[in-house]
């Protein structure tokens, strides 16, 4: 049963119906499917073993140490990155599986493919320069976690006055904490990517949809199309809202904690140069985190962009009659059907955007003024 109020029900009843008025959206082709999404439907119990079991096993030698030893800042900001991460490819395993496995979602990106199918060498070449990008993200941010935890133990050797026993099991946590990074890491990594990749293909179809109706010039038909494609925004959109919102949720959660322990480091009498390095590195993951659900939030706000702009590019296709009442028609359509990327009903606009991107700025404008004023 589909939750929500009476109105939200049969609306999505009706977006389902209308993906399934197309007799040849009944499955999706096994070579249509998308690697990544294989990888969270199927395997999903596979991915929450080498999330959990290598997150689990810091906590018996973080318990012994916490008796012996005083806990570092260092050592929070790898506490607190490795547990949100942990959280968040959990998360994102359950939610995007849940949506993946669902009938409407498997109608809709058989939809969407249909929709590129002319446009799919552009989709594949966009989503793979995408997912490169991704892939690189990933391997900066482990490479940072490795240096981290390298300059981190070096720091524990250099200190003669720990206990060898409690060096053994911070070089344990060391090297659990590496790769329960990078494992988490990596999955949120391919949640976010899949989530642009979904972007990015309707960004694609509504680019087909405006070169069908250049070509045909027949904007009657143009109204059930388009009605398809609202349906295929509208149900994509739904089904990767829960995922989108948590990344959204955790993201902004580490940039707090990562603004708040940069503000308490600059109010620390006389920091040592080392532990600053090693602290700004084991900060990093937060930062990109959180720039990572920036950027899947820029690929939605520009979705919704390109959908309020269709409107205003049908109105300007030059016809044969002075006053085309079908075009007219079709405009208004488009407008009222208000489709673009909306989250629990929200839609996800660039203005939103540039406002979330405005309070980022002015926090860090903030932190470094006040940095300024300290040490310069």
């Amino acid at each position: 049963p589909i939750r929500g109020s009476r109105m939200q029900t049969m609306s999505q009843q009706s977006q389902a119906q209308i993906l399934e008025s197309h007799s040849n959206l009944s499955h999706i082709l096994e070579d249509r499917t998308h690697w990544s999404m294989r990888l969270l439907a199927e395997y999903p119990i596979s991915l929450y073993v080498l999330v959990l079991v290598p997150a689990l096993a810091q906590l018996a030698p973080m318990l012994v140490l916490a008796t012996t030893t005083t806990r570092t800042a260092t050592t929070s900001f790898n506490l607190v990155c490795n547990w949100l991460y942990t959280l968040l490819a959990l998360g994102s395993v359950f939610l995007l599986g849940k949506a993946l496995r669902s009938a409407d979602f498997h109608l809709a990106t058989s939809r969407l493919h249909l929709f590129v199918a002319d446009f799919k060498l552009r989709w594949s070449e966009v989503s793979g320069k995408e997912w490169r990008k991704y892939l690189l993200a990933w391997c900066l941010m482990v490479f940072v976690a490795v240096a981290s935890q390298v300059l981190q133990a070096w720091s524990v050797e250099s200190d003669s006055g720990n206990d060898p026993v409690a060096k053994a099991l911070q070089h344990v946590i060391e090297a659990l904490s590496v790769f329960s990074f990078a494992v988490s890491s990596a999955i949120v990594m391919l949640a976010a990517y899949l989530q642009s990749h979904l972007l990015l293909g309707l960004d694609k179809s509504l680019d087909c949809w405006c070169c069908q109706v250049v070509n045909s010039m027949e904007f009657a038909p143009a109204v059930q199309s388009w009605n398809a494609m609202q349906a295929l925004l509208k149900c994509i959109s739904r089904e990767l809202a829960s995922t989108f919102l948590s990344l959204q949720i955790l993201s902004s959660l580490g940039f707090v904690y990562f603004l708040a322990a940069a503000v308490t480091w600059i109010f620390r009498e006389e920091p040592e140069i080392l532990h600053t390095v090693v602290e700004g590195l084991a900060s990093l993951p937060l930062v990109w985190l959180f720039l990572l659900g920036m950027r899947v939030c820029m690929h939605g706000a520009d979705l919704t962009e390109k959908c309020r702009a269709i409107p205003a590019f049908v109105n300007q296709i030059p016809t044969n009659l002075d006053v085309d009442l079908d075009r007219q028609y079709l405009v208004r359509f488009i407008t009222d059907s208000s489709a673009g990327f909306a989250v629990n009903d929200v839609k996800l606009t660039q203005e939103l955007f540039m406002k979330q991107m405005i309070v980022f700025a002015g926090l860090l404008s903030g932190l470094v003024s006040i940095f300024s004023r300290l040490y310069f």
